[in-house]
């Protein structure tokens, strides 16, 4: 029969059977001797006996049951012994002394490293990496709708603090043993000297200075207020290189996402779209540039600043360094690039540098009732285009792609005052090339169908170019002439092409206008 010992040891009570205390008390001696002469020796055994107790408790953690000589055995095998210390040669930085030296690791929030709660600190050192790529990666997470402070105020909430030795250890993966306890214990003991030391000096220097004199007293309030105003303006600096650092990120995604065609057409008023950048750039030029050299050219010319913007923003919040010759060669890579895009602007002009058109009369007869009928031809292959998603190109020109990658354009209509007493009308074609020769032959490819019977002038709704051709500027524009006082009856469907909008949108169903002092003009039945 053997005798037991109720103990108290780091918060818990246990039953112990009096070969295991005595081991026990022997250890704990031994460490008190080891440790006993180094700064922090209380902490160090505090932090040592609660690791043994949390040990014991795991493995015997019913009350009534009994610590025995072999448990005790166990945690001084996990803990190691003193004289273990002594003769652990050091380790060299960067080399791997061939001990296990990993152990049980959880999230905790680091208050050694914290800026506002710990909680990237705290992963980067359960991911052993950098604080500064996790901040980073919050402030990403932030500008992509704020998620980012969702997610930190939930961790700051739900993940405890690295609060003792043990705590912070097992935060970084360590092993908790006397070695490790000993280690951390003294460089916290080593950073809070030398933050009493610096508290201590700057104390000192302000005692030394305020014996001189009444006078110091008032400069001491300069001096405070000085503090403060610099303790503002590194705020104001911070808050200030977040949005820096925003504008930059957003510019970047929106470069990137504009040029690469990832946002694809982009709508104005729900009336026309914009295309994203390659088709856009293919319809213009793509017959004569390969569209993935002007979306280098346009990254760096838009990249650049926008990057500039982005990584000076990321220094005026995490002060680091300037990257040696970043903006000198940044700088030297935007002029290259702007050298290529003055060139490249050159030889697109060149594209576009000769005009051509040609008018033709279309003959009306005189329309009956004074009211002149525009509808569209009847049979014309742009009628099942219609109702398409209309484009943009450059120029006021709106346009429709086919499924073929055939380019039917909106053509224009505008409606003048003459002082004629009949109606007429003036079709205008048009084109752009490189020569003159150039221009009228692109011009001379432009399918429009229109004419005139009786009372009705039959236009059809677009005019159509060859498949697979970049366009050239080409245009068809009608000016139907009317007499003052005089109407004109547009067909329904005029309101799905939407050439002349302005006209058109606060018209009633039957889309009656009459020529009037102020121009072309809704009629409602009744005005006069």
């Amino acid at each position: 029969m053997k005798k037991t010992i109720m103990i108290n040891l780091g918060g818990f009570v246990f039953h112990i059977d009096e070969d295991a205390f005595l081991n026990l008390s022997q250890y704990l001696e031994n460490l008190k001797k080891h440790f006993g002469k180094q700064q922090g020796a209380q902490d160090i055994l505090a932090d040592i006996e609660s690791r043994i107790a949390e040990i014991l408790h795991e493995k015997r953690p019913e009350a009534n049951q009994v610590i025995t000589d072999g448990d005790v055995a166990e945690v001084i095998a996990i803990m190691g012994n003193p004289v273990e210390i002594d003769q652990e040669e050091p380790r060299v930085e960067g080399m791997d002394s061939g001990r296990n030296d990993r152990g049980e690791k959880r999230f905790f929030r680091n208050p050694d490293e914290k800026v506002i709660a710990g909680i990237c600190s705290g992963i980067g050192a359960y991911f052993h990496l950098d604080p500064v790529w996790v901040r980073l990666l919050f402030i990403v997470f932030f500008a992509a709708g704020g998620s980012g402070i969702l997610v930190y105020l939930v961790l700051w909430i739900v993940v405890p603090e690295a609060k003792s030795t043990t705590d912070r250890l097992v935060m970084r993966g360590e092993k908790i043993n006397i070695t490790n306890i000993e280690k951390t214990i003294r460089v916290e003991m080593s950073d809070l000297g030398q933050r009493v030391g610096n508290l201590a000096s700057e104390s000192a220097a302000t005692l030394k200075k305020a014996g001189k004199g009444s006078g110091v007293f008032f400069e001491m309030i300069g001096k405070s207020l000085v503090a403060a105003l610099k303790i503002f303006a590194k705020i104001l600096v911070f808050i200030t290189g977040v949005m820096i650092l925003l504008v930059g990120l957003g510019l970047l995604i929106a470069i990137v996402a504009y040029l690469s065609g990832w946002t694809g057409g982009i709508y104005s008023d729900n009336e026309f779209t914009v295309p994203a950048f390659p088709g856009l750039a293919n319809l213009l030029v793509g017959c004569d540039f390969p569209v993935v050299y002007l979306q280098v050219i346009l990254f760096v010319l838009l990249g650049i600043p926008a990057f500039m913007l982005f990584y000076n923003g990321l220094r005026m919040i995490f002060r680091f360094n300037r990257i040696k010759h970043l903006g000198l060669t940044m700088l030297n890579i935007w002029i290259i690039g702007l050298f290529f895009m003055t060139w490249s602007g050159f030889r697109i002009y060149n594209l576009y540098k000769y005009h051509e058109e040609t008018q033709i009369k279309i003959a009306l007869e005189k329309p009956a009732d004074d009211t002149l009928h525009v509808m569209f031809m009847a049979g014309d292959p742009g009628l099942k285009y219609l109702h398409n998603e209309k484009f943009s190109l450059v120029d006021d020109q709106f346009a429709v792609i086919t499924p073929d990658r055939e380019l039917f354009l909106v053509p224009d209509i505008w409606f003048e005052e003459t002082s004629d007493s009949v109606f007429s009308v003036t079709q205008v074609t048009m084109a752009r090339g490189r020569t003159h020769a150039e221009a009228r032959q692109h011009m001379a490819a432009i399918r429009f169908q229109s004419a005139a019977n009786g009372s009705c002038l039959q236009v059809g709704p677009f005019a159509r170019l060859p498949k697979e051709v970049c366009w050239r500027g080409e245009r068809v524009t009608l000016h139907v002439h009317v007499p003052k006082g005089k109407f004109i009856r547009f067909d329904p469907g005029f309101r799905e092409l939407r050439p002349y909008l302005y006209y058109m949108m606060n018209s009633p169903g039957d889309s009656l206008f009459q020529m009037t002092d102020s121009g072309i003009e809704a009629w409602t039945p009744g005005q006069k």
